[in-house]
């Protein structure tokens, strides 16, 4: 069982101890590159039912590409639209 402490100003203001979990991890070492803010666009989620199948396929094609999948479907929205036969 924990020893009992008299509770004194000097107890009371003792450091807290961060754990490890809750600091960001360190970096290689090298300094990052500051980058360009771009404007941020305000998004609204988005839920479609699709076959289980595609859906798998979706989820694979953006992995290939190396984007998300609310990219690559935005990707692809932009080219559906761009190509003009949607009317």
């Amino acid at each position: 069982m924990a020893k009992a402490v008299i509770l004194t100003p000097d107890a009371l203001a003792a450091p807290q101890i961060t754990p490890k979990a809750a600091t960001p991890p360190r970096s290689s070492g090298q300094a990052k590159q500051p980058q360009k803010a771009e404007p941020k666009v305000e998004q609204i989620p988005l839920q479609v039912r699709i076959p289980r199948e595609e859906a798998r396929a979706i989820k694979i094609a953006a992995a290939e590409r190396e984007q998300t999948i609310s990219d690559f479907m935005l990707t692809c929205f932009h080219a559906y639209m761009k190509d003009g036969k949607h009317a």
